[in-house]
């Protein structure tokens, strides 16, 4: 069997002819499929930047902005809660100080009264001022009660020989309420109402 050289010639340019085409079809497909991805992708990267933009851009949180008028009216609060902290430290350490030393006096007059040394007389006085302290304790006890009951937070008294020292926890003092004041201490601790000295704190 016999091939014609044309013919043959003229079928293998026309497969390479037709590869080509194919060849350059596909190329053409898979460039403007690129594009496209990078196209895609280069509008996502700008949304996202837009978004880290917009994000940066935006204003913080409202309650992380404080203006100088909050800012001075928070120190101020945090100053009268540390004040008002203090202060309840005060009543407390000072009734504690005070509590301690009727204890320690108590405690010196009764090893003078359970000393055989000790005199008669020296016994029966110090009997006495146990009595009397023991006395002044529980005066103290409710007349501080009382006085909390007017509305008072806080109120420790003292006493120094014959004055009496009174402490209430307030901003200010009317002059009804230093009244009630003297009145009750004067009538619980049996007492003049010139030996009383109010203060508050």
């Amino acid at each position: 069997m016999k091939f014609n050289k044309e013919k043959t010639k003229q079928v293998i340019l026309t497969g390479i002819a037709f590869s080509l085409i194919l060849v350059g079809y596909f190329n053409y497909n898979l460039d403007n499929k690129q594009n496209k991805s990078i196209e895609v992708s280069s509008e996502t990267n700008d949304i996202n930047i837009g978004d880290v933009q917009l994000v940066n851009s935006e204003p913080v949180e409202s309650g992380a902005i404080v203006s100088n008028d909050e800012l001075v009216q928070e120190n101020s609060s945090i100053q009268n809660k540390e004040k008002m902290e203090n202060n309840d430290s005060y009543f407390e350490e000072t009734k504690i100080q005070r509590d301690r030393m009727y204890s320690e006096m108590i405690e010196t007059y009764q090893k003078i009264i359970n000393s055989s040394e000790t005199p008669s007389d020296q016994r029966a006085i110090a009997a006495q001022e146990i009595s009397n302290i023991t006395t002044a304790k529980n005066g103290i006890m409710i007349a501080e009660n009382l006085i909390k009951n007017k509305g008072f937070e806080n109120v420790v008294i003292l006493i120094n020989n014959e004055i009496v020292s009174v402490v209430v926890k307030s901003s200010n003092l009317k002059k009804e309420e230093i009244s009630k004041i003297q009145n009750i201490v004067a009538r619980e601790l049996k007492t003049d109402i010139s030996n009383i000295n109010i203060s508050n704190k």
